[in-house]
This record gives C-alpha cells, structure tokens and sequence, in this order.
C-alpha cells in the first residue's frame, strides 16, 4: 500500500507546471466522480460518543468534543475542501528563508463501523498543495488511520490500532487533525519535534489482547511496532536519523471504583537508529519500564490520570568519539485532564519519558506539554486553540550534549455555510532552536490558512 517514496534518490528536479495541473485534475476529477455516487444517500442518526475510563499505557485517545456532542457511527462519509495559504518560512530554516503562497486540495474518506462484537474506525485523508515557487513540495499526501476492535468472546477482546502518514513538508492544519484528549502510549513516535522539510513517512501499529477476569479485573498483552523513515536530505553534513522499533507488553487494570481505575503496565522496548553521524551510524537501544496509574471520571464533565514509573535504558552498537554510552535508569511520569461541557472543551497534559528523537537524536529525555481547548463562539462560529512545547535533550550519551526546544501553536476559527459547508481560518506557528552538537537550523515559521470544506451525504451501514 505505500507509495513509491524515492528515497534513496532524493528530491526530484520537480513538476513541470503541466504535470501539477494534471496531478491537481485528476486528484480533485477522482474524488468528485466518487461523491457523485455519495450524493443521494441518506445520514443515520449519529451513535453517542463513549469516553471510558482507561489505565494509562492502553494508547487509546479520543477526539476532544463538546458534552452532547456526538461521534459518526455505521456510515462512510466523504469530504472534499480548497484552501489557500501564505508560508514565510516554507523550507523550515532561517538560514535561506523562503516565504511562497500555496493552494491545497483536501479530502478524506472515512468509514465507522459498530456491531455487537466488532467496531471499526477508518480515515484515509489525501491532500495535494501546489505552491507557486516551491515545486519540490507539489506532492500528494498521505495520511491514515485505524482503529478496530473485535470481541471475540464475552471475556476477550482484541484491539488494532494503525496510524500511517506519508508527506512532503510538515502541514499541521491542513489535513484535518483533530485535539485529542488522553496521553497515548509510551512508545508512541515523537510528534513534537520538526524535521527541515522532507519526505516523511511514519507507521506506528498496535496490537492489544484484553481478557477481562471479572467486571473489575482484566488483565493484557501489548505489541507494537513503529517505523519513520526520511527522504533525501538537504544540509551538508548532517543526517536524520530513520528508526525502526518493536515492542511487547504487559497491563494489569482494576476498577478500585465505579469511577477510578488503577493500573500497572510493564513494557519492553527495542530500537534501532540508523543514518545519522554525531551518535554513531547503527545504533540500538533496550528499554524495560514499569508504570503505575490511577485513571478517575471526577464529575459527569472532568477526567483525569497520572502515571508513573522506572525506565531501564540500554545503549547497544558502536557510538562515535564524541558520545559515549550510558546506561541508566530514568524516571518517567505524567498526567492529563479533559473537561468537557456544553460551550467549552479543554485537555490538558504533561509527561517526562525517554522516547525517540523525532530523527535529530536516537533516544532522548522528552518533556512535553500539550493543551487544547475548542469554545463555542457567537452565532455559529467555534474556535479552538492547540499549544505543543516539548524540550529533548541527549543527556543519556555520556560526552554529547544536545538540546531542542520546540513550540508549536495553532488558532483556528469555524463556521458552517449551509448543511454541508465549513468555512475555516486558521494561523499556525512552530518554533523550534537546537543547541550543543547538532548543526540543524534551527527555525521560526508561520503560516495563515483559509479554506473551505463540503461534507457529502453518508452511506449508512445498517446497524
């Protein structure tokens, strides 16, 4: 399923302006032909949304919503949308800044199935972005998501949970995403740190196993594995990092109350980084942690967790001369809280982990701290507001030091135009600066969005 990345040879010298507008054609000829046979279809009423309460380590997150607000369920839904924007700083450096206005062509195609035993959640968003000057970045985009989960008997249950990205640059706003609430797993990609504008592509795949001894009780068997690989890369010099990651895991839950859930989660973790210079070319990294929570719906609106716990790291393969190994034990804990009511919905979360470095680093020590709130405004209009700023740094290497801050910020403003239309505005910043052995650039960006998006008609599936 994955498209032909051209890796190994880097960018290509570009579209020819006549192979953009076909490409653009017949992307948008595609995706219209497809919502001609949506069109006269007709929308089930929507399934209430769930939230249950869950120990930390499960990886589950949920849309951040209004109370009331309800998730799509036995339907396949189609929507398309335009957007034009201005970026000042496209290539993510402020060495060569290069500011150049864009348009993008959006879709997403989306499919939510729920039965007695099966439940499965499917979005497949595809974006085009036609630049003006940049024609490095004309490129079609990818990105995708699963969520599946089968009740096999009245006490067994299995979850998959697949989320697949392929794309040229880094477009926060422009596919779609929404604030999720919860902390998802630890093992989990870093999102917090931007790569210079490259093609990407990211796979991160979960498998969960539950029996549940009682009503209070169950107990799990974790896996994952998780992929990111980069194109060709630009600087003189410096290398990203690909990495590739596989690991195994353990979970014990009890529901102490109706409202509280404890939990211990104990995981295995192995990592291979290959590609970079400063850390050496080939490495690997083991890591076993330990993990205790405490997950509690403290009111009909506000949820919340905390976790914490041990991380055993080990350092394998041959380092360079100037970062030595060092095995050690690290701390690692957090916390989230979501707040959902009628007008207002914010999420709040923080979390110290050893984690991978985003391809600057291999394993670094990441704190993170994310907050998002959506509002609704006057009349119609709704905003929202989604902060991320993490610091990582390499302290486990004994003679490297190196240091990344990053802040991204996005604000957005919606408004629906009829039954079907969504009128949408929104800014995003990212900031980013490096410091110690690393030469990356470090980088300010910004980027002003306006675009329209139309939501066809529904094929229901049945109940």
């Amino acid at each position: 399923m994955s498209p032909n990345l051209e890796f190994e040879n880097g960018w290509s010298a570009g579209y020819s302006l006549r192979g953009k507008l076909r490409a653009c054609v017949s992307f948008v000829g595609f995706m219209t032909l497809l919502a001609a046979g949506l069109a006269a279809q007709t929308t089930p009423p929507p399934a209430p949304a769930q939230t249950p309460v869950v120990a930390y380590g499960s990886g589950v997150q949920t849309p951040l919503q209004f109370t009331g607000e309800t998730a799509p369920a036995n339907q396949v839904l189609l929507s398309m949308g335009v957007a034009t924007f201005y970026d000042d700083n496209v290539l993510q450096t402020n060495l060569n800044r290069q500011s150049d206005e864009a348009l993008s062509f959006t879709s997403q195609l989306a499919a939510y199935r729920q039965t007695d035993r099966l439940k499965v959640d499917f979005e497949y968003t595809p974006f085009f972005v036609l630049y003006r000057q940049v024609d490095q970045l004309d490129r079609l985009n990818h990105n995708a998501n699963l969520n599946a989960v089968l009740q096999l008997s009245s006490h067994v249950n299995v979850r998959l949970q697949d989320a697949f990205t392929y794309q040229n640059g880094l477009y926060q706003s422009l596919s779609g995403q929404q604030i999720l609430s919860g902390l998802g797993a630890p093992t989990a990609l870093n999102e917090s740190l931007n790569p210079y504008a490259i093609r990407t592509l990211a796979n991160t795949v979960r498998l969960d196993l539950t029996y549940a001894k009682s009503g209070r009780t169950s107990f799990g068997f974790t896996s994952g594995f998780d992929r990111r690989q980069f194109g060709n890369q630009q600087i003189p010099g410096e290398s990203l990092y690909n990495s590739w990651g596989v690991d195994g895991g353990l979970q014990y839950q009890y529901r102490a109350t109706e409202h509280t859930t404890v939990g211990l989660f104990a995981v295995h973790q192995d990592s291979t980084f290959r590609g970079g210079q400063v850390f050496g070319q080939n490495l690997r990294f083991q890591s076993d942690s330990i993990f205790f929570s405490v997950s509690s719906r403290l009111s009909a609106t506000v949820t919340a967790t905390v976790f914490g716990g041990p991380q055993d790291v080990r350092i394998m393969g041959q380092t360079s001369g100037t970062a030595g190994t060092s095995a050690q034990v690290e701390p690692a804990g957090g916390g989230s809280i979501t707040w959902e009511v009628q007008k207002t919905a914010l999420e709040l979360s923080a979390q110290r982990i050893v984690t991978d470095g985003g391809g600057f680093y291999t394993l670094v020590k990441n704190t993170n701290l994310d907050f998002g709130v959506r509002r609704r405004l006057v009349g119609q209009w709704q905003g929202s507001v989604h902060i991320d700023a993490a610091r990582a740094n390499t302290s486990l290497f004994q003679l490297a030091s190196g240091t990344t801050d990053a802040l991204i910020g996005v604000c957005g403003f919606y408004r629906p135009l009829g039954n079907a239309a969504t009128l949408h505005a929104t800014y995003e910043t990212v900031h980013q600066l490096s410091k110690g052995v690393l030469l990356f650039p470090s980088f300010d960006r910004n980027r002003i969005t306006i675009g329209v998006d139309y939501r066809f008609r529904s094929i229901p599936l049945g109940r």
